[in-house]
């Protein structure tokens, strides 16, 4: 395996040393972005729905890995993402719809009020 190869695989922010408290929401934004490409990165139009089962299980598997080491146990515990398919009203072009559990949500929306774009 390439050196940069092992490098994508182990750069998942829940590995990083400063993961748990405030930092925590922020590393599971980049990991959840990585996830979601990760998952759909062979997808066809006409495979969505398998993929998008595959997706969701990676989702669920990377909130439950931030309950487990605790990285906030305020912001993820009892949270959820769900993935649905919607179409373009535009294009009629499906398109990956995250439904983000209320709490967890407005977390995100203040970290990201928080946080401008490219200081992060």
């Amino acid at each position: 395996m390439t050196e940069k190869a092992q490098h994508e695989i182990s750069s998942w922010g829940y590995e990083h040393p400063s993961v748990k408290g405030p930092n925590a929401l922020m590393f599971f934004t980049w990991d959840l972005s990585k996830t979601i490409e990760n998952a759909f990165k062979n997808a066809t139009e006409d495979t969505l729905d398998y993929y998008l089962a595959q997706a969701q299980k990676s989702i669920d598997d990377l909130l439950q890995k931030y309950i487990d080491i605790e990285a906030d146990p305020e912001t993820f515990e009892g949270q959820s993402i769900i993935l649905r398919l919607e179409q373009n009203e535009d294009s009629k072009t499906p398109l990956i719809a995250l439904q983000t559990s209320p709490h967890l949500e407005d977390r995100i929306i203040k970290m990201q009020s928080r946080v401008r774009p490219g200081h992060g």
